[in-house]
């Protein structure tokens, strides 16, 4: 189990008693693509959603029962509390089929085949729910209710491998992998690499799904990494580098995660000499700036912004393996805060917020040239950036008055800037749960507060206290969709994570104090 210890244990500001109650328009289309997402009960339905809905019961935990029904989100139906009525409710059935009939409303298919919402099923014993394979011998993450040496564990998120003489306590022999007769393929534009946020504190998943992080420190840089997937944390290693940097981190083409550490006197980066392996030694990058962001190009090609007192320059890596000279971008704001994110075509966009000004720059076309700025807004504290379910990007900026929105209405046309209340001259990241929803975190000396889309593409709920005080906030993502939150303080990194859909744990220091960070 990972330690748990308070954050705040008298290191830092007191609590604010109350969460702020806000109202967030809706952007235009976004209350009825919430509302399209729900399918009807006994017809089609998304993976996305089957997820989503498993997940809901392992939130719910709902008592192990053949005798026993429940609801399944929206309360349209009650299924049977057990495993066969767990797959019904997750695939949204007008029916409770036991494990024997189950294969009415599916067909057969290879196990190589199973993606998520596919189940594997045994006859006369026993059914679980595919989500996704974990590696490439043959481990899987899966959800399941009732199965276990007890046979009546709550619903649960688990890992497998499918070469193993049992599944789930069940013998593996006896189980065929079936899919729902109605089953969606998720739409919505194409899988793309969408950029890590930067700051002091980073974290990225490597090839193999553990989520690997970095925090800046006074003397260099540190790194701590899960020992295994969704798992525990490696104690602090001292990786030396550039001191009290901005760091960034992206994915190569190939997997290996490289590292960028910009300070005010030297611009160096690492990287992994192979995926999901050790890291290699610091190597000059350029001189030094004030803000960093990295993100890979459509075509895998990973691409770099920085800021300093002239503008905003960027690099990238050229089709042979190897790394442009430095260019500027017509200016850009002076030494501004920088966000990256991924277009719904694959167009890289960034966006400089300095003390002054706001500026927005583009790709053209994909893997392309860039636009010239455009004024995005006035000037602020902080910006971040993500994307919704359907694509379309939202980005978040705070100032003395809180946190301010704006999101595209359409491919090239925005919102105008919205208020949410929320935590003054925050420090602020962005991240997605497991069924799509944006989630931002908002910190500064005094408190932390979250807020999150209440649907898919919808409206924000009310901000909640999430915390005390610190220096810098950060969010990965576990290969099991839960949010993983990184805080920082003169005390060192904390982090805290979803126990479940909407749960969270306490917080607890990130396997020692790790660097301080004033």
């Amino acid at each position: 189990m990972r330690e748990k210890r308070s954050w705040w244990g008298g290191l830092l500001l007191p609590l604010i008693a109350g969460a702020l109650l806000l109202f967030v328009p809706v952007p235009p289309g976004a209350e009825a693509a919430a509302a399209g997402a729900s399918s009807d009960r006994g017809g089609p339905v998304t993976r996305a959603e089957v997820m989503w809905r498993a997940q809901y019961w392992v939130d719910m935990a709902p008592p192990y029962s053949q005798g026993a029904y429940e609801p399944g989100p929206g309360g349209d139906y009650d299924y049977r509390t057990d495993c066969s009525g767990f797959v019904a409710m997750a695939w949204h059935l007008d029916a409770n089929p036991n494990t024997q009939g189950l294969p009415g409303f599916s067909h057969e298919i290879a196990r190589g085949e199973l993606r998520a919402g596919d189940i594997l099923n045994s006859y006369y014993n026993h059914v679980i729910i595919f989500h996704e394979w974990v590696d490439d011998r043959g481990g899987f993450s899966y959800y399941s209710f009732g199965g276990g040496s007890s046979g009546v564990e709550p619903p649960g998120h688990f890992y497998g491998n499918i070469n193993a003489g049992s599944i789930d306590g069940h013998p593996n022999g006896d189980y065929r992998a079936l899919r729902y007769d109605g089953i969606v393929e998720d739409s919505g534009p194409p899988a793309r690499p969408h950029p890590v946020p930067s700051g002091r504190v980073v974290s990225a998943r490597s090839a193999d799904g553990r989520l690997e992080t970095f925090a800046a420190g006074a003397d260099g840089v540190y790194h701590s990494w899960q020992t295994e997937v969704n798992g525990g944390w490696s104690p602090w290693q001292f990786k030396g580098g550039p001191r009290n940097a901005q760091l960034a981190l992206a994915p190569n083409a190939d997997g290996r995660l490289e590292l960028f550490a910009l300070s005010d006197g030297t611009f160096d980066h690492m990287w992994q000499t192979g995926p999901s392996a050790g890291w290699s030694g610091w190597a000059n990058f350029g001189t030094g700036g004030y803000r960093v962001a990295a993100g890979a190009n459509a075509d895998g090609r990973v691409e770099v912004f920085a800021s300093n007192a002239d503008g905003v320059f960027h690099r990238w890596q050229t089709a042979g393996g190897g790394w442009s000279a430095w260019e500027g971008v017509a200016g850009g704001p002076p030494r501004s805060r920088l966000a990256m994110e991924t277009a719904p075509d694959g167009r890289l966009e960034v966006f400089a917020l300095s003390d002054t000004t706001f500026g927005h720059l583009y790709q053209t076309a994909v893997n392309g040239g860039w636009s010239a700025w455009e004024h995005f807004g006035g000037g602020g504290h902080d910006v971040a950036v993500s994307h919704n379910e359907d694509g379309r990007l939202e980005v978040f900026a705070s100032n003395p008055g809180g946190v301010f929105h704006r999101w595209q209405t359409g491919p090239a046309t925005w919102s105008e800037w919205t208020g949410t209340g929320g935590v003054a001259d925050a420090e602020l990241t962005t991240a997605r749960t497991a069924d799509g929803r944006v989630e931002v975190f908002a910190i500064n000396g005094a408190t932390a507060s979250h807020s999150w889309q209440t649907g898919r593409n919808a409206p924000y709920s009310a901000w909640e206290t999430f915390g005390g005080g610190g220096t810098e906030i950060a969010a990965g993502t576990n290969a099991d969709g839960r949010i993983e939150v990184f805080g920082t303080s003169h005390a060192g990194v904390y982090h805290r994570w979803q126990t479940g859909f909407s749960g969270w744990s306490e917080w607890g220091r990130l396997n020692g104090p790790g660097p301080a960070m004033p």
